[in-house]
């Protein structure tokens, strides 16, 4: 009757079910819209940012090269003043170790005399200048060293000769001997700054198009992605590329800001965008490069400021941000539409589903049911394992006092001093056998024994160890390898340690069984998800696949003296820890059983 009550109320509902549907739709339409504008400035924000963070890579990059280079240019000065005191020929051999600096970013190495003439250069071949202007060496006595300053390096103003924009260091040379006699000559670089620029910027892509640029203190582009650019004004070539379109906001900001060693974001109105020849609103992050007069840029005494400096700016279309908000908009509203037919869809195809839903449940119970046989089954499976438990145990303890007693006349007989060899090799067979059903009657008691698992927070490593160490003498006897790799990061965790102690012995003991002839033994530990696993794998002769799904059943043995519970005692032992046993196992192959336990 339910069944059939359900769907019609719900095909009475319909109409108001539309109604609310559309009610929703329309909300859901509001917010969306308002949502988007307001992501849409929060994104853009945050994009600016992003390329605030690029830009500021750039300058760090540039920063730590120029550091680099003026390191480098201090090495220079004190290698040749120690060496001059041999012999200049030997200073300039000793030089040529600089080689290498020529293939970066440095154009010409010279060392200058104290008339400010060159005495020793190293320059690309590639670049062949008529004279390179430098100052006069007075300029560089603010710049000898002194106990508060003693690596000053002074920059100069970046310049164009012979096709390069050149980047100048100089260093001081003074006597060693005497430094009172002012500057003896001076160590020069001059650098490639377009290199240096272009090397930084290398590689560098804001959002899908953007890309990086850098000027100098006076607006020279040393970087840009039109490579034209390279050399030239930044104010001349855009009125260049685009003459139809004003730069006052652009030009107004680069003087205002970047030519004044300022940081920030903006937005501004570009005639092109890559080869792309149109008005383009675009975003803008920008930071300063500034250059320091010594090495380190950190530190006491505070570093000095070069005139020089760069500015580093990254540029973008906001149109990279608007339309992925453009394209989430029509996504949304998509989704919408897509809401609102699975609305109309959906409520008609529930009134299908509801009068199929007593057949389901029909299924389910039917499900349910059956997996409450097998439960049953496997507890009435449970008792009639009790029965035996308990059967054995009685049947132990009835034998054991006998055995005792059979073992230790025995003993007895064999202290005798009128035995023969014949009867002290039956009395030894009796000892040994008594022995071997005294351990078979520990076993049957542990198997039947209900233990509770007494479990402590510790390490499962350790323990392991001390089982391989009570087993080293059989692996010595049989020629075993021993192969443990045991993860010294597996988290502690709950258990009891005799137990599992036990369970180790067992599948350790086994393993050594199944190699007679020696073999490899190999012990892993590692933890994934919320268990620990413990791998035990042997070389030996395997398990018949006919054999294996009876490893864990009571009594089941291939040996011809086993008891067959050591298995069934490790598999009870693990399952009242809550953990599973897996055995893989291939004829003449090895077999590897794995114990999980959950941490």
């Amino acid at each position: 009757m339910k069944n059939i009550l359900f769907p019609i109320f719900l095909k009475k509902m319909l109409p108001l079910i539309y109604v609310a549907a559309l009610a929703l739709t329309v909300l859901i339409a509001y917010v969306g819209y308002s949502t988007s504008r307001q992501a849409q400035e929060i994104i853009t924000s945050q994009f600016n940012q992003q390329q605030l963070i690029l830009a500021r890579k750039i300058s760090d990059h540039i920063q730590n090269q120029i550091s680099h280079l003026q390191k480098s240019l201090l090495a220079i000065r004190e290698t040749w003043q120690v060496n001059q005191k041999i012999s200049a020929q030997t200073s300039a051999e000793i030089l040529r170790q600089y080689q290498q600096l020529l293939s970066g970013d440095v154009l010409s190495l010279m060392v200058l005399n104290g008339q400010g003439h060159p005495v020793w250069r190293l320059q690309d071949p590639s670049w062949a200048p008529k004279e390179i202007p430098l100052p006069d060496l007075k300029a560089l006595e603010p710049f000898l060293p002194n106990p508060l300053s003693p690596n000053r390096i002074w920059i100069g103003r970046t310049f164009s000769l012979a096709g390069k924009w050149v980047l100048p260091l100089m260093v001081p040379l003074t006597d060693p001997k005497n430094r009172e006699t002012g500057v003896q000559g001076a160590v020069v670089f001059i650098l490639d700054a377009v290199q240096i620029a272009k090397k930084a910027t290398f590689g560098v892509v804001s959002g899908s198009t953007g890309y990086a640029w850098v000027i100098n203190s006076q607006g020279i582009l040393f970087d840009h992605f039109e490579n034209e650019f390279v050399g030239r004004s930044i104010f001349e070539v855009r009125k260049a590329r685009n003459p139809q379109l004003s730069y006052k906001i652009i030009d107004d900001l680069t003087r205002r800001e970047l030519l004044q060693r300022k940081e920030g974001t903006a937005r501004y109105l570009s005639g092109w965008h890559r080869s792309k020849l149109t008005k383009t609103e675009k975003l803008i992050a920008y930071t300063p490069i500034p250059f320091f007069e010594t090495p380190e840029r950190q530190g006491r005494p505070q570093p000095l400021p070069a005139e020089e400096f760069w500015s580093v700016a990254l540029v973008a279309p906001i149109e990279e941000v608007s339309g992925l908000i453009r394209s989430l908009d029509i996504r949304q509203f998509l989704l919408v539409g897509i809401f609102q037919l699975l609305i109309i869809f959906g409520t008609g195809l529930l009134v299908f589903i509801s009068s199929r839903w007593s057949a389901a449940l029909t299924i389910e119970v039917d499900r349910k049911t059956e997996e409450l046989k097998r439960s049953q089954e496997k507890l009435i499976h449970s008792e009639r394992l009790a029965a035996v438990g308990s059967m054995a145990s009685h049947v132990s303890h009835e034998i054991k006092n006998p055995l005792i007693a059979i073992g230790g006349l025995a003993q007895q007989l064999k202290r005798a001093a009128n035995l023969g060899d014949r009867e002290k090799e039956k009395l030894d067979l009796i000892t040994r056998e008594v022995s071997r059903l005294e351990n078979m009657l520990i076993e049957v008691r542990d198997f039947t024994r209900p233990t509770t698992p007494r479990k402590i927070k510790g390490a499962i490593n350790p323990l392991i160890q001390e089982v391989l160490a009570l087993m080293k003498p059989v692996f010595t006897d049989q020629k075993i390898e021993i192969q443990a790799d045991l993860n010294p990061r597996l988290p502690e965790f709950e258990f009891d340690p005799e137990q599992v102690k036990q369970v180790l012995l067992n599948l350790i003991k086994n393993a050594a069984e199944a190699m007679t002839a020696g073999g490899r033994l190999g012990v892993k530990t590692y933890s994934l998800a919320s268990s620990v696993f413990i791998e035990i794998s042997d070389s030996g002769k395997g398990i018949s696949p006919e054999h294996l799904g009876n490893l864990f059943r009571p009594f089941f043995t291939t040996k011809k003296k086993g008891t067959g519970l050591g298995l069934a005692v490790s598999y009870k032992i693990v399952q009242d820890h809550n953990g599973d046993i897996q055995v893989a196992s291939e004829v003449n192959q090895g077999t590897r059983m794995v114990v999980q336990l959950p941490l």
